[in-house]
């Protein structure tokens, strides 16, 4: 799944649906000129401003524990 970065929703087993942004993971790597930034993953970010990274599937994510959300493709 080639997910993009923008607004999509996501779903829960319960029947919740929230607006989730998708945007990207970056970390800093060592170069011998120092340091430059890569994206090494996505994360959602949540209307309410929380960052949460997306399980090893890349498309659900924990929002608490228990409350799996899955994003719709």
């Amino acid at each position: 799944m080639n997910i993009k970065n923008g607004w999509t929703t996501a779903s829960a087993t319960n029947g919740n649906v929230i607006k989730v942004n998708i945007i990207p993971l970056t970390k800093a790597q060592s170069t011998k000129n120092g340091h430059t930034w890569v994206e090494v993953a996505k994360q959602v970010e949540l209307e309410s401003g929380k960052k949460i990274e997306l399980n090893l599937d890349g498309k659900s994510f924990y929002t608490e524990l228990n409350k799996l959300y899955k994003l719709y493709s």
